[in-house]
């Protein structure tokens, strides 16, 4: 069976209870904030305007298609692996790998690179260059199907 002070003890008497005892007020701290001013970046003053959502799909859209071409030098190279003749040289077999890794990172690079040469652009600027990037780093081979 339980006694009564514990059951005083599951239980707030309020104001009525001879030991409560009121405090002070206090109030809240006053806190000031720091004055920061907002700098603005050269893009920002250059270009105060927000990126379309239309061309920012098909930034999305041609960079899937920069991906497929990637997929695309990636197959042909490893294809080709099979039947090509060994170099005698190993400067020649360092040349002709470091070919085939430029074939492959070149769609990667050209989309950066439009990206980062035409900041401060007009969009279509950026999309034209984007679209003859689409030509110059398409994976001949791979299409043609050369090495078949």
């Amino acid at each position: 069976m339980t006694t009564r002070a514990d059951d005083d003890a599951l239980s707030w008497g309020g104001e009525t209870d001879p030991s409560h005892v009121d405090g002070p007020v206090v109030a809240p701290p006053v806190v000031e904030r720091p004055v920061v001013e907002r700098v603005e970046t050269p893009a920002e003053l250059a270009d105060p305007k927000q990126i379309p959502a239309a061309l920012l799909i098909t930034y999305g859209i041609l960079g899937g298609v920069y991906l497929i071409y990637t997929i695309g030098w990636v197959t042909t190279v490893v294809r080709y692996q099979a039947v090509r003749i060994p170099f005698t040289d190993p400067l020649s077999e360092i040349m002709f790998q470091l070919g085939e890794f430029l074939a492959i990172a070149s769609p990667a690079l050209w989309f950066a690179a439009v990206f980062l040469l035409s900041r401060g652009r007009k969009p279509l600027v950026r999309l034209l260059w984007v679209l003859v990037g689409l030509v110059a780093v398409l994976p001949w081979p791979f299409v043609l199907g050369a090495w078949a």
